[in-house]
């Protein structure tokens, strides 16, 4: 197993976004031993279990063999455009009631930003993702409560609007997530509560979704909107 095989094997529970980031650092921190064709190789292995746009994006520009700056300045812009993204996401949450699911560093640094009245965090079997956001959350002191996935319509009652994150959003707005959110959607239909994604532009492809044993597809017209880089505006 090569060093980026392994290093990818540990991210079992983190979100995208952090698992690119930390990708990123480990390959700038042994940049000069490894092998970028390698690498491509090992991030599509992990890609066709985990399915993420921001990974897709980094396996195209390392295939360009970019220098350790060059690699340094990706890095930056991805940060960039989650912090804008933050920004805009955070002022549709500020004095609601939110519920949400999985774990996820957009999400997480949404809610520090905005600091809704109280988050639910669904606990997100199998995996149980949500525990880690929860732990993240209070760690912050926001009011956060765990909830089990099969309480999610009594706790809809609750809240003003939904937010999750994605893996992956497509062409048509389809967005590919941690399976259970496709019925969470449902459930917010039927309530009308709106069903809000956050996605900065760097989960944006081209590629057709497909479904795996942890991910999902939400279809587009379960979706309120999707938030993301006011830069880029708003898809919905």
């Amino acid at each position: 197993m090569s060093g980026v095989q392994e290093f990818l094997s540990q991210m079992k529970t983190e979100g995208s976004r952090e698992v690119a980031e930390r990708l990123i650092t480990f390959i700038e921190d042994n940049f000069e031993s490894l092998n970028m064709n390698e690498v491509v190789r090992d991030i599509h292995l992990f890609f066709r279990e985990k399915p993420m746009a921001v990974l897709e994006k980094l396996a195209h520009f390392l295939k360009t063999s970019p220098s350790k700056k060059e690699l340094s300045e990706f890095l930056r812009l991805l940060k960039k455009t989650l912090e804008r993204t933050v920004e805009y996401a955070s002022s549709f949450c500020r004095g609601k009631r939110i519920i949400t699911l999985s774990n996820s560093k957009t999400l997480k640094q949404t809610f520090i930003k905005a600091k809704p009245v109280c988050v639910y965090v669904l606990e997100s079997r199998p995996g149980s993702e949500g525990r880690i956001l929860v732990e993240s959350l209070r760690r912050e002191g926001l009011r956060v409560e765990l909830v089990e996935d099969l309480l999610a319509y009594r706790i809809l009652r609750k809240v003003d609007l939904c937010l999750v994150g994605a893996d992956y959003v497509d062409k048509a707005g389809n967005v590919l997530n941690k399976v259970g959110s496709t019925t969470l959607a449902i459930l917010c239909r039927e309530q009308k509560k709106p069903f809000l994604v956050v996605a900065d532009p760097f989960k944006f492809g081209s590629r057709s979704l497909k479904e795996t044993d942890l991910f999902e597809v939400i279809p587009s017209e379960l979706i309120t909107a999707i938030i993301t880089d006011p830069e880029g505006g708003t898809a919905c």
